[in-house]
């Protein structure tokens, strides 16, 4: 029986977001994956966030690219292949067959939040 109040499990539940093995606290900003922490730089911890800010949908490269990393890099993709890479090696089980990181060809990126 858990010792917490509904109030806390609500709060937590906000708090941490879970896709596969993989735990994002955005409240202390850490990322785990298999129960061991996982170093995001700053850009790819705010890539990840927007992306769990809209799990299942998928977020165009010009609205992920100004979120991330301002207006001015609008129109430099390339960003987005690199640092969606440096997150698959980091947070997917096989990072050549993603499960949850992915890239929709020509429109954007997209997180799925299955087990």
């Amino acid at each position: 029986m858990s010792t917490e109040s509904p109030h806390e499990l609500t709060a937590q539940a906000d708090t941490v977001f879970r896709f596969g093995d993989v735990e994002v606290n955005r409240i202390e900003r850490v990322v785990h994956r298999a129960g061991a922490e996982v170093h995001l730089t700053p850009l790819e911890y705010r890539l990840l966030t927007v992306l769990v800010a809209n799990v299942g949908r998928v977020i165009t490269h010009k609205q992920l690219l100004r979120d991330v990393w301002g207006p001015t890099h609008a129109d430099q993709s390339h960003y987005l292949r690199i640092y969606m890479g440096h997150l698959r090696q980091k947070l997917e089980v096989d990072p050549a067959q993603p499960q949850h990181l992915l890239i929709e060809t020509g429109v954007g990126c997209r997180l799925l939040a299955k087990t």
